[in-house]
């Protein structure tokens, strides 16, 4: 999209233009999973530019500069920046291997689906990588082109490694050697340095690397954003990050160990959880953080995979997982734990991704965050898989929280042996929210007063969406004195037009409920219209 509404880039193209048109009335700008960044807006959004510039710039010839000039500025597809930076097993790689470069995950697609991996594909035309990306070496810069997704996933991690045309000669020709991913995860209380390229908020020529200074608040952080359920992520208070931050080098703070990548904020302006809004799982429910509170994805998954010949999947003892289990795909719904069609249940459809490997499943579910879907307690008995999969509708249960079906498949009915062993070490998931509590905040009617139409004074009149606690409404409105909105009666759904109402015809009023994505309604507000 490329037009004045502020927003980053990050979730699926269409339920983000959906979901543009939906909040366009009411929201400041659209927010997306992730901390990449789209089109250039026109305007900033509300908040984050001064946000932007805590983080101070980098200069190239600074301490700090020259650790990090294996950084740089990673676009992607249809102008997607994020921050990316080069890896290898060892601090002197043969020079004539082509570099690898590491970002997150949905800088390669904002359409990746909760389970999806994606192993040595071409990567498309017009990806670029720019090292040493800082304000005062832009004569010096060079800039490459990416020419293959190595690994890119966003099922528990969100990850990407790409193949860049330069070689690691050619990179240490401009002063850029790589970053070695540490085999470990940041501690509780670690100091941090975050080097990143943010956009959002920032002028057209200062979205250079910038250095975030901050600490590790938490760690093994179960974290759910849109349609992606990730674990052991790192919770921090790093300032000064937004869109194009995505894939920022995390390291400790004397900026010797690659030890994250930033990987999504807790956008303000927006209520509970959604795009641009992750939240924490746990047994007694989701935990909505802090606004600013940026997460870190951590890097040993990456680590344990790498050798001198670059990222390989089939390396004794590499965690990542190469996308071979089953297909699970689900509508993620949001609902009351009561539906007009009865108790609410799973919709989530497993199919074999290789019929042999894949004769049974197995099953399991619980809180998100408290259910480890790794751990082989708790699976049902495996059960025949047909070739055209079979439906999970067990009964969800009835307590506000977000729930994860675990879902694995082997080739018999053992559930043991090394072929069960590889399928517990990468399920696949579905979830789904049990949400039974009105929206937390209350409707709000927007009122405009135009004087100077042919028909004299009119008001337009539209209810204002409150992202991710109000999002439909039903409305109704009708002259005052016979219109009454704790009446149940009259009320239709916004499809956002507004209301245009003559004062000469008033007085009039105005009847709005808020909803959520789980239909839960708030009161009736009354707005009264001379």
């Amino acid at each position: 999209m490329r037009d004045t509404v502020p927003h980053r880039r990050g979730i699926r193209r269409g339920i983000r233009r959906g979901l543009r048109r939906t909040f366009a009335t009411g929201a400041a700008g659209l927010v997306v999973a992730g901390l990449s960044w789209g089109a250039p807006a026109q305007a900033a959004t509300p908040g984050r530019e001064a946000a932007a510039q805590e983080a101070p710039l980098l200069d190239s010839g600074s301490a700090a500069g020259r650790k990090f000039r294996s950084t740089g500025r990673l676009v992607g597809g249809d102008g997607t920046t994020c921050t990316a930076t080069v890896i290898h097993s060892s601090a002197r790689p043969d020079p004539a291997q082509k570099a690898l470069i590491l970002s997150n995950g949905h800088c390669v697609s904002d359409v990746m689906k909760t389970n999806e991996v994606v192993a040595d594909r071409a990567a498309p035309e017009g990806w670029t990588f720019t090292p040493a990306y800082f304000h005062d070496n832009t004569a010096e810069q060079r800039t490459f082109s990416v020419d293959r997704v190595v690994y890119a996933t966003m099922k528990g991690i969100d990850v990407s490694v790409l193949r860049i045309s330069a070689t690691y000669g050619d990179l240490a020709k401009l002063g850029v050697t790589p970053r070695t991913p540490a085999a470990h995860r940041p501690a509780q209380g670690t100091r941090l340095q975050a080097a990143h390229a943010p956009a959002d908020g920032v002028e057209e020529g200062k979205r250079f690397l910038r250095l975030s200074e901050c600490a590790a608040t938490g760690t093994g952080v179960a974290l759910h954003e849109y349609t992606w359920l990730w674990r052991d992520f790192v919770r921090t208070d790093c300032r000064g990050i937004s869109g194009g931050s995505s894939g920022g080098a995390v390291t400790t703070v004397d900026g010797t160990e690659l030890v994250g990548m930033l990987n999504t904020v807790s956008t303000p302006g927006y209520f509970g959880c959604g795009l641009g809004r992750p939240c924490e799982g746990g047994a007694s429910g989701l935990v909505v953080p802090p606004d600013d509170t940026v997460y870190v994805t951590p890097v040993d998954a990456v680590a344990s995979c790498l050798d001198g010949a670059g990222l390989q999947l089939d390396r004794p003892g590499c965690r990542l997982d190469r996308g071979e289990q089953v297909e699970v795909t689900s509508s993620g719904q949001q609902t009351q734990n009561t539906t007009p069609q009865g108790p609410a249940r799973w919709d989530a459809h497993v199919t074999p991704l290789d019929g042999r490997r894949h004769a049974y499943v197995a099953f399991k579910t619980g809180p998100f965050g408290a259910t480890d879907c790794t751990r082989r307690e708790g699976y049902s008995r495996p059960q025949d898989l047909p070739a055209k999969g079979l439906n999970y509708s067990e009964l969800l249960p009835g307590r506000d929280n977000l729930y994860v079906l675990c879902a694995v498949g082997g080739p018999d009915a053992t559930a043991q042996g090394a072929a069960w062993a590889r399928s517990f070490a990468h399920p696949s998931y579905a979830y789904a929210r049990v949400d039974n509590t009105p929206p937390t905040v209350a409707p709000e009617v927007n009122v405009q007063r135009f004087d100077d139409e042919p028909d004299g004074t009119v008001y337009w009149v539209r209810p204002v969406y409150a992202p991710f606690e109000i999002t439909s409404y039903r409305i109704k409105y009708g002259p005052k004195a016979a219109t009454h909105c704790a009446d149940p009666d009259g009320y239709h759904y916004f499809l956002g037009i507004p209301a245009s109402l003559k004062a000469s015809e008033g007085p009039w009023t105005y009847c709005a409920i808020g909803y959520d994505n789980a239909d839960n309604p708030t009161p009736p507000k009354t707005v009264d219209i001379p």
